[in-house]
């Protein structure tokens, strides 16, 4: 007997951690225009924001984590890959599946993001009708594929 997937009507939650004003909204337009009908979207602009959130989020019985973390690489005050280190040594976090989303093409950022605990290294599209294909195949997949933990 196979597990039930997700509800397509449950609301999906997604941490957008990214410094560009630009790319977040993009990835508001592409949720907007053609995302799952039910994404609370939640962006932090620095990598110690997004540490601060998921350490308040972990220890509040009553905060809900996100489903999935979309994490740029390059981040001021902390980067991508620290906050991916933190987030695998949280217990409440360890699980939470996180794409690195990053414009490197840099081999050793890969292996580093990888061996660090990162589900995914996904290259930034250079353009718009690219963006959406990617963010819509990354959410298909992350939120109707997938199973993931519960909360």
């Amino acid at each position: 007997m196979t597990e039930p997937t997700a509800s397509s009507s449950a609301v999906r939650r997604l941490l957008l951690v990214e410094d560009s004003a630009a790319d977040a909204q993009i990835l508001q337009r592409v949720l907007r225009d053609t995302g799952p009908a039910k994404v609370e979207l939640r962006i932090v602009r620095d990598g110690q924001e997004a540490i601060d959130e998921l350490t308040h989020q972990a220890r509040e019985k009553t905060a809900v984590l996100p489903e999935l973390v979309l994490l740029d690489l390059h981040l001021p005050k902390l980067g991508g890959l620290d906050v991916l280190r933190s987030i695998r040594k949280l217990p409440q976090t360890r699980h939470l599946p996180v794409i690195v989303w990053s414009t490197s093409r840099r081999d050793e950022d890969v292996r580093d993001v990888y061996q660090s605990g990162g589900n995914s290294y996904v290259q930034k599209p250079r353009d718009f009708p690219e963006y959406r294909r990617v963010i819509d195949g990354l959410l298909h997949y992350w939120f109707r594929i997938v199973q993931l933990p519960a909360p």
